[in-house]
C-alpha cells in the first residue's frame, strides 16, 4: 500500500543512536510504511538531557535552541515545519525550547544573545512532535496494514513522565492518557489500564541512586501483573531499560510491537520477535 510521502526532520538524540538501535530501526521502518520520509538534522547536538535537572534557568535551554536553530535552516530547504523525535526526553526538552520564545520572551532573548555569535538564533515556526503523535495521526492506516495481527494480546501501555509533564507540552491528558491505547486497538490488541501507568520509573536515577528505580519499578510491575496483561509496551527507551533490568515483565518499545503488527519483522531483534510470536502461538 502506497501513501503520499511527507518529509519530516528527524532528531535522533544521543541515547537512541548509542544504546537503542533497535528502537530507531523499528521506528523508522514503521514511519516509512506510513508514508513518512525522515531526514536527519545536520550537525545535531545533544538536547541537554531535559530542563528539570539543570540549575541555571537560561543554560538549560541553550542546547535545545541551538538544535532548533540548525533544524530551522534545514527545514526551509526541505519545505517542512515538523521535527520528530523518538525519545521522550528529547521531545520534552525540544518542545519546551520551542515554546520559550512565546512563553518566556525575556529568557529567550538572553539565550538567543548567547547563541548569536554562532548563527541567527531560532525564530519560531517549527513543530516538535513525538513518534507517538505520528502513529496516532494514522490510526486508519495502522488498522489496514496490521490486519488485526495482534488480536487477543492484552497489552499494558506504560507512559512514564516525559510525554505528559509539564502540562504545557503534554501530548495527552496527563492524568488519564489514552493515546497509546488508541494506537493499540486498530492493531487488534486489547489495551489494559492499571493505576501506575504514568508513575515515574525512577528515570536517570538508575545511574546514581538505583534503589529509587527498584522501588518505583516494583510498584509499576506489581500493578501491571495484577492487570492481567501479557506484555508491556512503552514509548520511552529509558523506561524500557529500567523495567527490563529491574522487573520480570516482558517489555517492548512501542515501535517494536507496531513493527511486528505491520509485518515488518526483519527490523526486530530476535528476542522481541520471539516474545511476540510466542504470544500469538506461532512457536
Amino acid at each position: 500500500m502506497m501513501y503520499p510521502v511527507q518529509t519530516l526532520l528527524y532528531y535522533p538524540g544521543c541515547s537512541i543512536k548509542r544504546d537503542f538501535i533497535v528502537v530507531e530501526r523499528t521506528s523508522k521502518a514503521v514511519l516509512e510504511a506510513l508514508g513518512y520520509k525522515l531526514v536527519e538534522i545536520n550537525n545535531w547536538y545533544c538536547c541537554g538531557g531535559f530542563p528539570g535537572v539543570t540549575l541555571s534557568e537560561h543554560s538549560k535551554y541553550v542546547s535545545s535552541l541551538r538544535t532548533l536553530t540548525m533544524a530551522q535552516m534545514q527545514a526551509r530547504e526541505l519545505g517542512t515545519d515538523t521535527v520528530v523525535t523518538l525519545c521522550p526526553f528529547c521531545y520534552n526538552t525540544l518542545k519546551q525550547g520551542e515554546q520559550l520564545r512565546s512563553i518566556k520572551p525575556d529568557l529567550y532573548t538572553r539565550v538567543a544573545s548567547y547563541l548569536r555569535d554562532e548563527f541567527t538564533p531560532y525564530q519560531g515556526g517549527l513543530r516538535v512532535v513525538h513518534f507517538v503523535e505520528l502513529l496516532y495521526s494514522k490510526l486508519s492506516d495502522l488498522a489496514k496494514l496490521s490486519e488485526g495481527r495482534l488480536k487477543g494480546i492484552r497489552v499494558a501501555p506504560y507512559y512514564g513522565c516525559m510525554l505528559l509533564r509539564p502540562k504545557s507540552i503534554a501530548l495527552d491528558n496527563p492524568d488519564n492518557p489514552e493515546i497509546i491505547e488508541r494506537i493499540l486497538r486498530p492493531l487488534g490488541a486489547e489495551p489494559v489500564k492499571y493505576p501506575y501507568r504514568t508513575y515515574c520509573c525512577g528515570s536517570f536515577h538508575t545511574l546514581g541512586e538505583p534503589e529509587i528505580v527498584k522501588r518505583n519499578t516494583s510498584k509499576i510491575a506489581s500493578s501491571i501483573t495484577s492487570s492481567g496483561a501479557s506484555i508491556t509496551v512503552t514509548p520511552c527507551p529509558l523506561c524500557l531499560y529500567n523495567l527490563r533490568v529491574n522487573t520480570n515483565l516482558r517489555v517492548l518499545h512501542l515501535s517494536e510491537i507496531v513493527a511486528y503488527a505491520l509485518n515488518l519483522r526483519d527490523f526486530l531483534d530476535e528476542e522481541s520477535f520471539k516474545i511476540l510470536s510466542t504470544l500469538r502461538g506461532e512457536i
